[in-house]
């Protein structure tokens, strides 16, 4: 026997949206540290590249730790919001939040591999900036987030704008969490401060996106 999920409106539809915000927040943590142990891998095949060729190298195999959370973070939305919009694409969906999750990891790892070996100073911000950097990184890539799902959107009756709006809203306040989590390598396994920063986040772009489905769908 399954229990069935409501996304909706009255007291059903909010014991629903709890469920949306938890599955989120649940996906991300899974996703961040599948994405995590793979950028780990990548990283332990050449720490130090050597000239450009060496690093779009790397770059390419970082950027591919956004395809596991992509994958399992669009699965999990696409899955409860078809409840809402039967006729939703889940493989649009998903393949949308794959595309700039990778975009994403690799924009993220480029100041890292980009920084090696060229003697100069290195860029080493305080808790302070790694917050504000990575609210403002989140607020871009939260909005191409809600952009490129919002195409798998088209033809469904309902707005797109409360959705990129949500995401933007949702990874300004979620990206931060991972960043600093991640600052912290020195003191705890990457994977275990990847789960609590992806746990975190995910809580937070699943509040944001819970309000923001809520509202894009009211009239469905």
């Amino acid at each position: 026997m399954t229990a069935k999920v409501e996304l909706g409106r009255g007291e059903g539809a909010r014991g629903g949206w709890g469920v949306w915000v938890l599955a989120t927040a649940l996906a991300e943590l899974f996703g961040v540290v599948l994405g995590a142990c793979w950028w780990v891998w990548a990283d332990g095949l050449n720490p130090e590249p050597d000239g450009l060729a060496q690093q779009l190298a790397m770059l390419l195999l970082k950027a591919l730790s956004g395809a596991p959370e992509g994958l399992v973070l669009g699965l999990t939305q696409a899955s409860l919001l078809s409840r809402r919009l039967p006729q939703l694409s889940v493989v649009r969906w998903t393949a949308a939040t794959c595309a700039v999750a990778v975009v994403g990891w690799a924009v993220g790892s480029s100041f890292a591999i980009f920084a090696t070996g060229d003697g100069g100073a290195t860029f080493d911000p305080g808790v302070g900036e790694t917050i504000l950097m990575a609210a403002g990184f989140g607020l871009v890539v939260g909005a191409l987030f809600g952009g490129a799902q919002s195409l798998a959107l088209g033809g469904l009756g309902v707005s797109r704008w409360p959705w990129i709006l949500g995401n933007a809203t949702g990874w300004a306040m979620g990206l931060p969490a991972i960043y600093v989590a991640a600052s912290g390598a020195a003191v705890a396994p990457l994977w275990i401060l990847g789960a609590v920063g992806g746990l975190v986040a995910g809580a937070f772009v699943g509040l944001a996106t819970a309000v923001a489905a809520a509202f894009m769908t009211r009239r469905v």
